[in-house]
């Protein structure tokens, strides 16, 4: 990848070769045994379609970014580099080869570099987007989302549909493969490894909520100075709640599609008892209502009914939004 490479190996795992490349110093060989470990699990399975598998694990991901902007690996997906744990970029066209890509920078800010059952729940989520792929996920790629506010100042209306444009995006759009890719990994026998990510996950949201607290704090301090008015305090606290934590839904709805009660709520309660409660109040039914779609989610469906699906998500996040008094309208195209 152009700098500083500690470690090059090739593995063969049935016909699949594994390529290893990495730049850090200590942890690599643990993380080389859980992928291993996901790709035998996926080929034991059945469905399995690469051949090459090329594994980097890397100080921080800005040569991967430099290689997407060469036009030397596939975009997809590769939004928001720097802050990504794992990313596995692939072809659909090209199902023989994928490339999956470590970022131990942010692996050791979210708690998961030394958490080897973590590591193989991200790892076994990152091979199931390929393994995944149905009609409800095609159709997603589709779709966009017509977002409009009124009535708000122009710097401050920018950064709030700024905002809740790629909300929007996230919850409506893109939800569908997260739902069946951790659908996948849940039910290909990861679903242990899954459940001890997303709880890790949920224990960083319950801490995340100091962060909420100080940004509450300052906002009213602004109100009080006269540089901000009260009602914005509400609308980007909302917002931000839902930009935090709605996407939980999307780890928790698998685990009730695949009938584990038990571990969807494990999930559930810490978030319902020590979340939510120090949200704002249109956060809570806004979330279960959206987790209740991606549980129901077909996956079925052509462009014009997931369109119809993705509005209804689209619905109440803008609803949500008009109780705190931001009169937005969305409109889900394709």
């Amino acid at each position: 990848m152009g700098r500083g490479v500690k470690h090059v190996e090739l593995h063969r795992i049935g016909t699949t070769e594994l390529r290893v490349v990495s730049d850090v110093d200590t942890g690599a060989i643990a993380i080389v045994q859980e992928e291993e470990t996901v790709i035998r699990e996926y080929m034991r399975r059945g469905g399995w379609p690469h051949r090459q598998v090329s594994l980097f694990i890397l100080n921080d991901l800005q040569p991967l970014a430099r290689q997407v902007a060469r036009g030397a690996l596939p975009p997809g997906g590769a939004a928001a580099l720097d802050t990504r744990t794992v990313i596995n970029l692939y072809d659909l066209a090209n199902p023989r080869a994928c490339n999956v890509f470590v970022n131990q920078q942010m692996m050791r800010k979210e708690g998961y570099w030394d958490d080897m059952l973590a590591v193989r729940g991200l790892l076994a989520h990152e091979h199931a987007h390929p393994l995944a792929e149905n009609a409800s996920t095609r159709s997603s790629r589709s779709l966009s989302v017509d977002l409009a506010l009124d009535g708000q100042p122009a710097a401050q209306g920018a950064r709030i549909e700024g905002l809740l444009a790629r909300l929007l995006d996230e919850l409506c759009l893109t939800s569908p493969r997260e739902v069946f890719t951790n659908l996948l990994a849940i039910t290909s026998g990861f679903d242990q490894a899954m459940l001890h990510l997303n709880q890790r996950n949920v224990a960083n949201a319950c801490q995340s909520l100091a962060g909420r607290a100080k940004l509450r704090e300052l906002l009213l301090q602004e109100v009080a100075q006269g540089t901000r008015s009260a009602g914005d305090v509400g609308q980007l606290l909302l917002i931000g709640d839902m930009e935090s934590y709605c996407s939980l839904a999307m780890e928790i709805a698998p685990f009730d599609r695949a009938r584990q009660a038990g571990a969807a709520a494990a999930l559930a309660d810490v978030l319902e008892q020590e979340v939510f409660p120090q949200l704002e109040p249109q956060f809570a039914p806004t979330f279960t209502a959206i987790r209740r779609l991606y549980a129901e989610l077909p996956a079925d469906l052509a462009p014009a009914e997931l369109r119809g699906w993705s509005q209804q998500v689209a619905d109440l996040i803008v609803g949500a939004a008009r109780e705190q008094g931001l009169a937005a309208r969305c409109v889900v195209r394709g």
